[in-house]
């Protein structure tokens, strides 16, 4: 049985969501793409700004991964969230290197926008694991801060308007995977390619009467 975690304002972590053999794996593809320096969006666009940012990053899109992470996560991800409908999640991805002394300092999340007008509301890290120390998600919430360390296979979600920073790793290395959720421009509007949440539900039932 999976356990949940609530810290509260909309984040939730959901334990041992993936195996640690899974979540080696997606490390050594990492890896063998190759990471880049992440840069941050400003009002003139991508910049490189290690004051503020010095992680390393990849970035790509996959609908396979996006449906195979859909199917573990989406029950537990709110079903509506600000007038809008789960739709499915963000097929862009975004590995995450974070080395000895480097971090991501407050920010808020952007939002990922369809032509169809479905929108990412809440993003959603896994925890793929590394030897490392320090490196807790941190959030501040109106001045308070709640300090969230994900295990190799934790799943964690939280809304995009939740200030935030990846604290500084201070020894190791940590890797994470990045997608969003994503909502439709109203409740019980538009059509998903992603299994509905009740065709998700029938599916366990029948695997667990096998």
């Amino acid at each position: 049985m999976n356990v949940t975690i609530n810290h509260g304002h909309g984040i939730q972590q959901l334990k041992h969501m993936f195996t640690a053999a899974e979540c080696t794996a997606f490390i050594e593809q990492a890896e063998q793409i190759g990471f880049e320096p992440a840069t941050i969006t400003t009002l003139k666009g991508s910049e490189l700004n290690q004051e503020v940012r010095n992680n390393d990053r990849i970035i790509f899109d996959s609908f396979e991964l996006a449906l195979r992470i859909w199917r573990r996560v989406a029950p537990a991800l709110p079903s509506v969230w600000i007038a809008r409908s789960l739709a499915g999640l963000n097929e862009r991805f975004r590995f995450y290197r974070y080395s000895t002394d480097q971090k991501f300092d407050w920010h808020y999340d952007g939002a990922f926008e369809r032509s169809n007008g479905e929108k990412s509301l809440i993003t959603v890290l896994l925890y793929l694991g590394g030897d490392y120390a320090g490196g807790e998600t941190t959030f501040d919430i109106e001045g308070n801060l709640i300090e969230v360390r994900g295990d190799q296979g934790d799943v964690v979600f939280f809304p995009h308007r939740l200030r935030h920073r990846g604290s500084l790793v201070t020894q190791g290395t940590k890797y994470m995977l990045r997608t969003d959720a994503m909502y439709f421009p109203l409740v019980g509007v538009g059509n998903s390619a992603f299994p509905s949440l009740n065709e998700l539900s029938t599916d366990a039932a029948t695997q667990s009467k096998r």
